[in-house]
């Protein structure tokens, strides 16, 4: 899996040399967790008690959740770097988790969990290794434990949005976010090959030619270029279509499993799959 979730080193004009521990900064919803779905998660996991919590990634505000919550998370990720270089960003005292270095397809826990966060957890592990990903998760839960899985989906039957969402955006005075926020994931979409992954070169062709069409500010596409500057080989699997997700979900034996979309504007096409063992 680290290979699906890394690019190689290569030169900065043709591609970037980072990964996204490396410039988390940078980055705003979707690409980190949107405050509507903190709001819901902090709702429900605030119902109940959890001995447990197991975080898939060194997500900061996943982490700073469970802070507050009083919840000390195991906290699984395949570099230890990554671990320490977002805890930096964050600046918060994140003392008492357990953290984990490991690849997640080696988790070797059995009804340990009462929680599992994953915010594009799924778009990280190769298409060839999902269900396995998701039998591993489904073990790793206690009895009626929750797998709160937010990720790229594009459900069945849905169009092309990215012009769509370009032309909504892009010079739209009263706007949360940049316009990154708005149109990556149409971005992903617009530029995935036939399994889902991101082709790069695809994707900083159709970054150029917006901003040489004048379809962006220059402030908005210096940021989106940085996205899209990944290695050619990188593998982010930026599109997984609904029907993969609904097989796997049913084959793996979960007893429920509710979609919740909360932003629409952003994550309209990263719901929140609550998912009960």
């Amino acid at each position: 899996m680290k290979q699906n979730m890394r690019s190689n080193n290569r030169a900065p004009d043709d591609a970037a040399s980072w990964d996204y521990a490396e410039i988390w900064d940078k980055f705003p919803v979707p690409a980190r967790p949107a405050k509507e779905e903190l709001t819901f998660l902090e709702q429900e996991m605030s119902s109940k008690r959890h001995d447990n919590a197991l975080i898939l990634g060194s997500t900061i505000e996943y982490r700073a959740l469970c802070r507050r919550l009083g919840i000390a998370p195991y906290v699984a990720d395949f570099e230890r770097s990554h671990y320490e270089i977002l805890s930096s960003y964050a600046g918060e005292d994140f003392s008492g988790e357990h953290f984990l270095e490991v690849d997640w397809l080696d988790l070797d826990d059995k009804n340990k969990y009462d929680i599992i966060l994953g915010h594009r957890a799924i778009n990280v592990v190769g298409k060839e290794v999902l269900q396995k990903f998701f039998q591993l998760v489904h073990r790793a839960l206690k009895p009626r434990g929750i797998f709160y899985c937010k990720g790229n989906i594009r459900y069945e039957g849905e169009k092309e949005k990215f012009d769509e969402m370009v032309d909504k955006w892009a010079f739209k005075k009263e706007r949360e976010y940049p316009l990154l926020s708005y149109i990556e994931v149409p971005l992903y979409f617009h530029t995935a090959d036939a399994d889902g992954y991101v082709v790069y070169p695809r994707a900083r062709q159709v970054v150029a030619e917006m901003f040489e069409n004048k379809r962006c500010t220059e402030e908005d596409y210096q940021l989106i270029k940085l996205l899209v500057s990944m290695s050619d080989d990188a593998r982010f699997r930026g599109l997984i279509r609904e029907r993969e997700i609904r097989a796997i979900i049913a084959e793996v034996g979960f007893s429920k499993a509710e979609w919740i979309i909360l932003d629409k504007d952003i994550c309209r096409n990263m719901p929140v799959i609550k998912l009960t063992k």
